[in-house]
């Protein structure tokens, strides 16, 4: 991978983490929306997983970009990872006084198959930081009209679900304990380690 940067383009992507040969990424929207963009475009669901139905691979396509969107939200921190140098998920969340995550959308590097372990280390980042400034709570939508059960996904990360439900999503929230029981939990599988901060063209990771 090139991680040079071009003296004309202000890239702003730095490395933060890595976990075995996923890194995480922490984006600068304004500096890598070129880089945002071209991987909308240049990511199709219906060829990746040709195995789910249209409407669910619609749905994630849709997902990705609204993850795209919410990375430029003000006062929102984003996040990307990339399996052996390719991108392939992206979490974008507000921090405080309520941390809610807007969107988590991961993409497959190969057809038919999901990057083991993506969704859950993107999750372990927006924990540490989270524990880090001592939030109370995390709040997020899980869509119940895509291609996989989300909302039994986000229980085992340790949500429940709350009284607000729409035909398209469920709302679920997770406390300060139960995030921290979770971080257990995903540090026992995931090899986290902590990154210098590295400035990268994302462009070289589409």
């Amino acid at each position: 991978m090139n991680n040079s940067i071009n003296n004309t383009t202000p890239f702003k992507a730095n490395l933060a983490a890595s976990a075995g040969k996923l890194k995480i990424y922490q984006i600068n929207y304004n500096s890598d929306i070129e880089a945002l963009v071209k991987l909308s475009e240049s990511t199709h669901f219906d060829k990746l997983m040709p195995q789910n139905t249209s409407q669910g691979n619609e749905r994630w396509q849709e997902m990705l970009d609204y993850a795209i969107e919410t990375a430029g939200y003000p006062g929102n921190v984003t996040y990307a990872a990339a399996y052996n140098n390719k991108l392939c998920g992206i979490i974008s969340y507000f921090p405080r006084p309520t941390t809610v995550i807007d969107c988590i959308c991961t993409i497959p590097t190969e057809v038919g198959k999901k990057v083991k372990l993506a969704g859950k280390t993107l999750f372990l980042q927006v924990f540490k930081d989270f524990m880090e400034y001592r939030g109370s709570r995390i709040n997020l939508s899980a869509i119940t009209d895509g291609p996989y059960n989300t909302v039994e996904k986000y229980k085992s990360l340790g949500f429940i679900e709350t009284s607000e439900v729409t035909p398209t999503y469920v709302k679920m929230t997770a406390n300060q304990h139960k995030i921290k029981e979770t971080l257990g939990e995903l540090s026992k599988i995931i090899p986290y380690k902590k990154e210098k901060p590295e400035k990268v063209n994302l462009n070289m990771l589409i």
